[in-house]
């Protein structure tokens, strides 16, 4: 979510700007989270970074990854915007996936099952028989796998799963990732399941996490592994310092759905300049990467 820029930093943003561990960040909509995580971002750049390094701002959609690059152009400076990489969860695994998938036994050239082909595949299987007790979605699955393993095709369901077990067996990858990004910004992050958090996780130990979470807002609370678990597990992993913005809101009255409708033209608008997997937006001074 985008916040206003001309917010003031109080005592209790400022402990974030302190901060040099984890730190959880919880706020309802124009709380101040994203402004107060870009400012956090600016810290740490001004801090040093190496040659190569960057601030890694990971986020679950398009439309969130172009709206806090808009909150970019207001919150850093031009000259540090370039060490500021922001991605999709999608983007960030299929890095992982396409570069080191072969280490899980596929081939080393991946390829993406779309959801349109994935449908054309497994058929007309309906969403309320898309379960266990179903022998006929059970051999989908079972199948779906083997074009991973065998032709390097993967779903994007299948993203998390296989990006937390590389993680997992391979500590040359975890540092790969942590000597690029030592501060890891985690966008709604009440949202990630299970292998998304298990991501975060892995490379926690070796680079600063902030997590940014709203507690009354659970986009995909609907799905497996995804709910108010979330948080306790982040507290329990990470140990953070807590900072909770309640339901202050910074943002200028009646501007929320021209906001809204901004983030989802621009996302349409790097889309269609930018292709699939990366592209440069805000002036090119910004890297993203999406799915």
């Amino acid at each position: 979510m985008i916040e206003d820029g001309a917010m003031e930093v109080c005592g209790l943003r400022q402990q974030l700007l302190d901060c040099k561990g984890h730190a959880l960040v919880i706020g309802g909509p124009g709380s101040g989270k994203t402004t107060i995580a870009l400012k956090k971002a600016v810290v740490r750049i001004n801090d040093g970074l190496e040659p190569g390094q960057s601030v890694l701002f990971l986020s679950f959609s398009r439309a969130a990854v172009a709206r806090v690059g808009e909150a970019t152009r207001r919150e850093v400076p031009k000259a540090q915007r370039g060490m500021l990489s922001m991605q999709t969860f999608h983007s960030f695994f299929w890095t992982l996936l396409s570069a080191h998938a072969y280490l899980l036994g596929a081939p080393k050239s991946l390829r993406i099952l779309l959801p349109q082909d994935e449908q054309a595949k497994y058929g007309t299987i309906k969403a309320k028989d898309r379960t266990e007790a179903n022998p006929e979605w059970q051999a989908w699955l079972q199948e779906r796998e083997r074009l991973f393993r065998e032709d390097g095709l993967i779903a994007f369901d299948l993203f998390p799963s296989n990006a937390a077990q590389l993680l997992e067996r391979s500590s040359h990858i975890r540092r790969l990732i942590t000597q690029r990004h030592p501060l890891i910004i985690v966008d709604e992050a009440q949202d990630t399941n299970e292998h998304a958090w298990r991501c975060i996780e892995l490379v926690a130990p070796a680079a600063q996490v902030i997590c940014l979470a709203d507690l009354e807002q659970q986009i995909f609370d609907h799905l497996p592994g995804i709910g108010p678990e979330r948080i306790v597990a982040i507290k329990k992993s990470l140990n953070p310092l807590e900072i909770d913005l309640g339901a202050q809101n910074h943002r200028s009255g009646g501007t929320e759905i021209a906001t809204f409708c901004w983030g989802s033209l621009y996302s349409g608008l790097l889309g269609g300049i930018c292709g699939w997997f990366w592209g440069y937006g805000a002036g090119a001074e910004v890297e993203f990467r999406y799915l």
